[in-house]
Parts: structure tokens; C-alpha cells; sequence
């Protein structure tokens, strides 16, 4: 899906997708055998996020769960959501924005376990608002009525800055986003066809030694420790399927667990699985991982897209949770 296509006109298209299904009558699939792997797909943006997934495979977590897990890497997101309604892909991974907008059009979408979370301080962030080192922007007050450079309109890129923005009492209404892939910012930046952009890792660590200046961390400053990613499948697949999510689960978990306890392992991998130069993957800040979906960020998010007029319909959050029992 090209990227400046609006996410509406992806969550439209799993609509469609959603109307022509059978109901997942033909979902079903054998409980998991680590003896005889079941194959899924799972589609997950490219980069850390796919990478974190990689790991999971390569150190044997999904296997020994009796999964055969296949990484779509550049399916993420919004984009994905329309195949796990169709059936194409088994689970997706998606921030949490676009999950709630397909919940809010009515798509059969449940999150099955949480992705990446932002970090709980700013020392650690992961994302930031760049600014050029000659810039006049100072501070968040000077991104009044600036044109920000984010990945996606209307997604958690701009409703993290523009929350944490108002929490400084920044005027927000005068602010122009522009829609540009993360690997292109840098150079919009730099050729001042932007004033600002909302970088993440590895491109913030890269921006940050070319001299660029970080003014504002949406992430932790919105809301510290939020949780950004999630991994989704649709209604009929988790009804269908629970001890296949559980497995997959578990796999997360695991994966969870060997990264937190061991970064220096998941750094090293991330310049076979991501393709990040080793001084660029030593550096960075890693995202945070965790076991649990936090409920609170997800209502953090819901609300301030009704504020924002991304949806139309209000959700109840606590729906958009799987349960396998």
C-alpha cells in the first residue's frame, strides 16, 4: 500500500474484505506440536519491530512452542489489518491507533498480545521531535504553527505530539503534518523542506550524530511507558484457533524475556535481522517489550483520537482484548 494513501482508505478495503468473508468457517487449525510445527504468518513492520519477531525464531522460542513462525516484513501496521480479516495472514502487528480506527469502523480485529512500548523517560526514548542544529526552534513552545514531517497522518505519530504538546500548553491547531517515510525525513530535514520532523530508532540515533537537535519525545511525554505496538488476528481466527494463541503467546513471552534480560544479544542480532550498521545498533535506544497489553494506554489513545476527530465512533477499549479461555 503506498504510504501516502490515507489510512482511511486501508480500513475501508478490510471492510469490503470483512463483508466478503465466509465467517472463518475454514480457520481452524491443529493445537501446535513442537514435533510437527503449524506454519502462520505473521506481517510486521520492517525494522526493530520485524527484527523483534526474527530474534523470537532464531533462538527457537516459536518452535518450541510448535510454531513455524513466518515474518511478512513490510506488512505492518494499518496495511496489515486487511489480511488478517481476509484470512491471508494469520496475526499482525499494528500500532495501536489503527487498531482502534478498525474497531471504530466495526472490523472483527482483537489485540492477542501487546509489541513495542515507549520508554519511561526521556533518557531512553526511542522517538523524538529533530530539529536542524541551526534551527530557531528551541523548544516544544517554538513547534507552534511548524511543519512536523511524521509517517503517517492521523496516526500515533500525530496524536502523541500533539498530546504531549498541549500538556506543555503548546497551541497545536496551527501545526501542518506532512507525510514521509522514516528513512526519507532525515534528508527533508537537512534540504528545509520541513522544519521538524518525528523520528524513531535507528534513524533518531542517526539524525542525532549528523548533528541534528531533539526539542520533543511524543512518546514519553504523552503518556510515560505507553504502549505503541500490538500484535492483532480477527475475531473468527482467535475463536477459532485459542491454543494457537496461546502458543503464539507464549513465544512472545519468551522473546520478552530474552531481550530484557539480554539487549546486548538482541543489539548484535539486529545488524543481520534489520540490516543496522553495528556502531548505529550499539547505540541506539531499543524499545521497550513487555508481557501484559496495558488497558490504560489503549484508553489514553481512544480518547484523544475522539478529541482529534480520527474517530467517529467511540470504542470500548476493553473489547479490542483477546480472550482464549
Amino acid at each position: 500500500m503506498n504510504r501516502l494513501q490515507s489510512l482511511g482508505a486501508v480500513i475501508a478495503a478490510a471492510l469490503v474484505l470483512s463483508a466478503c468473508s465466509t465467517g472463518g468457517g475454514d480457520t481452524k487449525a491443529e493445537a501446535p506440536d513442537s514435533a510437527d510445527p503449524l506454519t502462520i504468518n505473521v506481517a510486521e513492520t520492517a525494522g526493530i519491530p520485524s527484527a523483534f519477531l526474527a530474534y523470537g525464531v532464531q533462538q527457537g522460542f516459536f518452535e518450541d512452542e510448535g510454531l513455524d513462525l513466518v515474518v511478512d516484513t513490510g506488512a505492518g501496521g494499518a496495511a496489515a489489518i486487511p489480511g488478517v480479516i481476509s484470512g491471508t495472514t494469520e496475526l499482525a502487528g499494528s500500532n495501536i491507533v489503527s487498531v482502534v480506527l478498525a474497531k471504530s469502523k466495526g472490523l472483527p480485529v482483537q489485540i492477542v498480545a501487546p509489541g513495542t512500548f515507549g520508554s519511561d523517560t526521556i533518557d531512553n526514548a526511542w522517538s523524538a521531535i529533530l530539529v536542524r542544529e541551526d534551527s530557531p526552534i528551541q523548544e516544544p513552545a517554538d513547534l507552534a504553527g511548524k511543519t512536523i514531517a511524521v509517517n503517517t497522518l492521523q496516526n500515533i505519530g500525530d496524536v502523541t505530539i500533539k498530546s504531549s504538546l498541549e500538556q506543555l500548553g503548546v497551541d497545536v491547531s496551527g501545526i501542518q503534518f506532512i507525510e514521509l517515510g522514516f528513512p526519507d525525513m532525515l534528508a527533508a530535514l537537512s534540504n528545509k523542506n520541513v522544519d521538524a520532523v518525528w523520528e524513531i530508532e535507528p534513524f533518531l540515533t542517526s539524525g542525532l550524530a549528523s548533528g541534528d537537535r531533539a526539542v520533543l519525545w511524543p512518546y514519553v511525554q504523552a503518556q510515560s511507558g505507553l504502549m505503541i505496538g500490538s500484535f492483532v488476528a480477527s475475531d473468527d481466527y482467535v475463536a477459532e484457533n485459542p491454543k494457537v494463541i496461546e502458543a503464539f503467546q507464549r513465544g512472545i513471552n519468551s522473546t520478552v524475556e530474552s531481550v530484557t534480560s539480554d539487549p546486548d544479544a538482541f543489539r548484535a542480532a539486529l545488524t543481520s535481522l534489520a540490516k543496522i550498521p553495528e556502531a548505529s545498533a550499539q547505540a541506539m535506544h531499543l524499545p521497550t517489550w513487555k508481557t501484559s497489553v496495558d488497558l490504560e494506554s489503549l484508553k489514553f489513545v481512544e480518547e484523544h483520537m475522539d478529541t482529534y476527530g480520527i474517530i467517529s465512533t467511540r470504542v470500548d477499549v476493553s473489547t479490542l482484548l483477546a480472550t482464549t479461555k
